[in-house]
């Protein structure tokens, strides 16, 4: 009897321990399953942070830092879907650089690279945080400009273009005077998108041909 009882206590202990490793190879199987994961998790969420890193580069110009043409275009397309279905005043400046061939001609691409970058700069520096600049292509830039005036827009792009005439550009230690020729157009209703955008960069033309440095409101 005792005998039947120390072997039943022996399987008992046995089944026991048995029962033992099982659990703790089912909690390590589990701790190595969780361990993946969260590893998992974490290279989606640097790949996603990668792929969002990507796109933000891809709609930005990498002279300027400003957006490129097609994140131009993007919040083009957002601020006019906005404004059809809140109003509100909004403007599309368009501006470009003056005699831009001739600075290249004349000191070097890395100089007309150079008068692109600070000319960025100036916008960025002189204009809202609300506003929105972004390099269409060359040496053109376009500005969006929310909740301003006609009024109040001729007033800031005029210092903005009175601003970058007086800024110090220097190439090969001879100061070079920078000019803009600016066009600018408020949305108005029953406009496309492509019919603001031209009537602003027909009157840019404008300026240019009444002799440069001088801001066109179209009419």
């Amino acid at each position: 009897m005792q005998n039947q009882l120390d072997a039943l206590l022996v399987n008992v202990e046995q089944s026991r321990t048995l029962h033992m490793d099982r659990e703790q190879q089912v909690a390590g199987r589990l701790k190595s399953m969780v361990d993946r994961i969260q590893a998992m998790e974490v290279e989606a969420t640097t790949f996603r942070n990668h792929l969002e890193e990507q796109r933000k580069r891809a709609l930005l110009d990498s002279l300027t830092g400003l957006p490129n043409r097609a994140g131009l275009q993007k919040r083009m397309e957002e601020e006019y879907e906005r404004w059809q279905r809140y109003g509100g005043q909004l403007l599309l400046v368009v501006l470009d650089v003056d005699h831009f061939k001739r600075v290249n001609d004349q000191f070097g691409h890395l100089a007309g690279d150079k008068v692109l970058r600070l000319i960025a700069q100036q916008l960025s520096r002189r204009l809202r945080k609300s506003d929105f600049i972004g390099r269409f292509g060359g040496e053109e830039f376009v500005i969006l400009m929310p909740g301003t005036s006609v009024e109040q827009a001729t007033q800031v792009l005029d210092e903005l273009r009175r601003g970058i005439e007086a800024s110090p550009f220097h190439f090969k230690k001879e100061r070079v005077t920078i000019t803009i020729s600016i066009g600018y157009t408020d949305f108005r209703q029953g406009d496309t998108l492509e019919q603001i955008f031209e009537r602003a960069d027909q009157a840019m033309y404008r300026a240019k041909d009444g002799g440069r440095n001088r801001l066109i409101q179209a009419s």
